[in-house]
């Protein structure tokens, strides 16, 4: 295992000992480089756009690091007359953490086009598909091309939509504070099938939550979440605020901090699978004192905390019930996430359920000693089988 690696895990235990920042929040176990690329359109025009990419030397053109490839990749859009180079310490921190970022620097004018800017962000996959299947190219063979994702913030959020709705590389939409669109981003919602945060912030008073997120979030039918940072505001996704910006109630270190942890755990479940991170993006981890979420995974469980009285040497059941509130048909999985006690459950795996469709878990619980009250607690998660990684959280007590 490189050094570096070894480095980042031991930093993560010491972080979960001491109760530093989030680990996600922090860089990751690579430097990150990143050098200016020509992408060219089907029409043969062309335009510029930043690479950024793990490195063992960090900064511009820095030698790229290829000891933990194939990297997934992610297409992200600048806000309305913005540089690329304003997002810089987000999209470097992605690429420590072992991602391809590519953002296109087109219409970043005063009369941008949406959906041009959406073509751009979907032409940019391209370009790594051609330099992953380039053998002259430094990353051929270094993408993992089934693992893009799309991001961006404000006017380029909402072009992350427009070209998630139409493209179906991406599997994975994150974005911040998305604005509406022409064509309207809101009326693309419905037809994304992939999961999709939508991260905004409180204060935001260019790009309010109440007209823009929150009609986004309600008119999608895919696995969805927002996180709000509270106290956040619009410029506070950027490294600093330009002309015409808002004010917020924390510091843009702090926002920027939770910015960072919400993107990384998000694109980490979802373009790595990578289930130790599902509790900051679905569960009791998501959440703080800077961050209140809404949440539609799709799954719908009744009573989601319960208590039950299980005297000690007898068995004792249990149920809960489980809905399917997403778009589609789908199975569901059931899983104890920690074995404090010995539990048998039943089904382990339900049918295939229609939308709408319930299905009864039953629980039969034998309770061998009377652990410590910290012990008494169980935690449930209910796992969809359209993707294995979107779940919902059950907690049960014992008394």
């Amino acid at each position: 295992m490189p050094i570096a690696k070894i480095i980042f895990l031991i930093c993560i235990f010491a972080a979960a000992v001491v109760g530093q920042a989030d680990p996600l929040s922090q860089p990751g176990p690579f430097r990150a480089g990143w050098r200016s690329v020509t992408v060219t359109r089907a029409n043969s025009t062309t335009f510029t756009a930043r690479l950024y990419y793990p490195a063992t030397v960090a900064g511009q053109n820095g030698d790229f690091d290829s000891s933990g490839s194939p990297y997934p990749a992610i297409t992200f859009g600048h806000g309305f007359f913005q540089a690329v180079s304003s997002y810089q310490s987000t999209l470097q921190h992605l690429a420590t953490h072992g991602y391809f970022v590519i953002a296109s620097d087109s219409e970043s004018g005063l009369f941008p086009s949406h959906q041009n800017f959406a073509d751009d962000l979907k032409r940019c996959l391209t370009y790594l598909e051609q330099e992953n299947a380039n053998p002259a190219s430094t990353f051929f063979g270094r993408v993992a091309t089934s693992k893009f994702g799309a991001s961006g913030h404000s006017m380029g959020g909402g072009s992350s939509i427009l070209a998630t709705s139409q493209d179906t590389r991406i599997t994975a939409l994150a974005n911040l504070a998305a604005a509406e669109t022409n064509p309207s981003a809101t009326a693309a919602m419905p037809n994304i099938n992939v999961p999709v945060s939508l991260i905004s912030a409180s204060s935001d008073t260019i790009v309010p939550v109440a007209s823009n997120g929150q009609l986004m979030f309600n008119g999608g039918v895919s696995p969805r979440v927002m996180p709000i940072i509270q106290g956040g505001w619009h410029c506070g996704f950027e490294d600093a605020n330009g002309f015409g910006c808002d004010s917020g109630t924390i510091t843009r270190d702090q926002q920027l901090g939770e910015t960072r942890r919400l993107l990384t755990s998000f694109f980490d479940l979802y373009l790595r699978s990578d289930e130790s991170v599902a509790k900051k993006v679905w569960g009791s981890e998501l959440d703080n004192a800077l961050v209140q979420s809404q949440r539609n995974s799709g799954i719908e469980i009744t009573p989601a905390v319960q208590s039950v009285t299980a005297p000690v040497g007898t068995q004792t059941k249990f149920t809960i019930t489980v809905t399917n509130r997403g778009s589609a048909a789908t199975g569901f999985s059931v899983f104890v996430e920690q074995r404090r006690w010995i539990v048998i459950t039943n089904p382990q795996q339900t049918a295939v359920l229609a939308l709408g469709q319930t299905a009864v878990i039953s629980f039969r619980v034998r309770r061998l000693y009377k652990n410590p009250s910290i012990l008494n607690g169980q935690l449930i998660s209910i796992r969809s089988n359209a993707d294995n990684l979107t779940r919902s959280y059950a907690s049960v007590q014992l008394q």
